[in-house]
């Protein structure tokens, strides 16, 4: 029995990449599922050719652009099936995917999570179990890295639990899937559906576009203290939470609000004195902090 999938794809300015993510889900041998593209307000437009190439599509163009997080909500909300696999517009399924994707779904005895992730070819996991549930500890602790391929179970998620993706243009995913850890759980299925690929421009994870959406990241790292600060510190990890606070510092400094970047660095010595040592990046330039995040960036993660 094939389970029927709701596809979304978020696209935005890459038309090319797009075309080569549909034709993967295309070749698939898999025959009960729906293609959604949500169009995040691109300014080249590529939807009519888009339709006209592949008919079947369901192609829904935003009237503003809102981020990653904004067009997923939509696919989402569109979306005619139970349950809908998530996927960026720059990458590419695997042989079989959907076939992995359904074997799981029709084996599972109880369908009680709000979403299951399968792995993107990106990933880092200390487990070597096809199915595991991940605490919102071990998700701090770095149980998995990488990318994800979330397969949303939409009455649940959507409609009963009622989650959504932060509605932000830098993503912030993480906002949504540690609220989801601390309140079920976060099902794990080890076995890769989607292929990274590495061609695109504009990633926000690349350290220039993070230093160009300055403000954006400095607002998700508060977010993240604000939501999670009591949670972090029941689970022990205090070296996440000085790490959350050090991105406010740096990206508060690369937008030039060194009113917050101060508040945060006084707030996080209660954790770490050692956080003091930030005070001298408050009397240098933009432009050498920016040279510091490089350096930084190329050992850490913010």
């Amino acid at each position: 029995m094939n389970t029927p999938l709701s596809i979304v794809i978020t696209t935005y300015n890459r038309e090319k990449e797009l075309r080569r993510c549909i034709k993967s889900i295309i070749q698939q041998k898999y025959d009960h599922y729906e293609i959604i593209v949500v169009d995040d307000h691109s300014s080249t437009l590529y939807q009519d050719a888009i339709k006209t190439d592949f008919p079947d599509i369901r192609y829904f163009y935003q009237e503003e652009n809102s981020g990653p997080g904004g067009a997923r909500n939509r696919g989402i909300q569109e979306a005619k099936y139970n349950y809908v696999v998530i996927i960026d517009d720059d990458d590419i399924f695997v042989n079989n995917a959907l076939k992995k994707i359904n074997n799981f779904l029709v084996n599972i005895k109880e369908n009680d999570f709000p979403v299951y992730n399968f792995l993107v070819s990106n990933v880092k996991i200390q487990d070597n179990q096809y199915y595991s549930i991940i605490t919102f500890k071990e998700f701090l602790g770095g149980k998995i890295n990488g990318d994800l391929t979330p397969v949303i179970n939409k009455k649940l998620f959507y409609k009963e639990a009622n989650y959504r993706y932060p509605e932000s243009k830098i993503g912030a995913e993480s906002l949504l899937w540690y609220q989801i850890a601390i309140d079920y759980g976060f099902p794990i299925i080890n076995d890769v559906v989607v292929n990274l690929m590495s061609d695109a421009s504009q990633r926000l994870t690349d350290v220039d576009a993070q230093i160009k959406n300055a403000t954006l990241f400095a607002d998700y790292q508060r977010k993240l203290i604000h939501n999670f600060e009591e949670e972090i510190i029941k689970v022990g990890n205090l070296g996440y939470l000085i790490s959350r606070y050090r991105g406010v510092i740096i990206y508060s400094l690369l937008e030039g609000d060194r009113k917050s970047a101060f508040k945060y660095l006084i707030k996080s010595t209660k954790y770490s004195k050692k956080q003091i040592l930030f005070m001298p990046l408050f009397i240098l330039p933009k432009f050498t902090i920016k040279k510091l995040l490089h350096k930084y960036r190329a050992r850490n993660k913010l």
